[in-house]
């Protein structure tokens, strides 16, 4: 098949759960099949079948509040790339955006960035993937309940609310608070390691503090995006033994506005979830 050929574009179902997780897998990606359950559950999943049996690529959108649609998990099987898949994807799900009058966000890796570029979105955040180990130490029972203030301050920080979101991390592991409950540390389990974020507070310090809370009670590898601006926690990290494993740049493409809050994102909830 030539890149213009054209395909067809269907809207993918939980019965399409193991090839979607096949997919991000193959590309080294560190969702499980939790996380694609959100985006089936909460949100519109396309794909382009190569064969009747056999799922060649992918795009998925997640609504937040009212205007914000979070694209991701563009995926294309090694195979059948330069087949215009991912674009034609990624072209649907904007059409599916401007349709229901929300603003298109995603995290963009260097590979993507042009492409996104090409179609229209401009850059809005830096943040960089730092990789290490957890100590494993703590063994303390840690409480599954999260508050509403925690939620609440993630949601501020955000622009919109994804209680959804942080309500399913919550379940897989335990929110970390600091003690004046200003900053709040979510994490989860994935595929290859633990994604630590979103970080959301008011300060770095009270913000290291939670997140060097959190790598003292993981065991394995750890993973948290963290916005280039938070250069103490950086540089904390590298004390810990963390590097730089990539980049994200947070584009969009259309009219959202951000409101300033006492509350700041510190860390991403990760590229598929922003």
């Amino acid at each position: 098949m030539a890149p213009t050929d054209a395909f067809n574009i269907v809207r993918l179902s939980e019965k399409d759960m193991e090839q979607a997780c096949l997919l991000s897998t193959q590309a080294g990606w560190n969702q499980t099949e939790q996380d694609w359950e959100l985006f089936f559950r909460n949100g519109v999943v396309f794909g382009v079948f190569a064969t009747p049996e056999q799922l060649a690529a992918s795009a998925a959108i997640i609504p937040y509040g009212d205007d914000i649609a979070w694209i991701s998990m563009v995926l294309t099987k090694a195979e059948w790339r330069g087949r215009g898949y991912g674009t034609g994807l990624l072209k649907h799900c904007l059409q599916w955006t401007v349709a229901r009058n929300r603003t298109a966000f995603l995290d963009a890796t260097p590979a993507g960035e042009p492409i996104y570029r090409a179609l229209g979105f401009v850059p809005s955040l830096k943040i960089t993937r730092w990789q290490g180990s957890g100590i494993g130490l703590a063994s303390e029972t840690l409480s599954q309940t999260i508050s509403h203030n925690a939620a609440d301050q993630a949601n501020l920080a955000f622009g919109a609310d994804r209680s959804f979101v942080l309500e399913n991390f919550n379940k897989r592991y335990p929110v970390v608070t600091s003690a004046n409950a200003s900053t709040t540390c979510f994490v989860r389990d994935g595929r290859l390691a633990w994604q630590i974020g979103p970080v959301i507070g008011r300060d770095e310090a009270e913000a290291l503090e939670c997140i060097e809370a959190l790598i003292k009670q993981l065991s394995g590898a750890v993973f948290i995006d963290l916005v280039d601006d938070c250069a103490s926690i950086a540089q904390r990290l590298v004390q810990l033994g963390f590097t730089k494993q990539r980049p994200f740049l947070r584009m969009q493409k259309g009219s959202h506005q951000f409101q300033q809050t006492q509350y700041q994102t510190l860390a991403i909830a990760g590229p598929e979830f922003g």
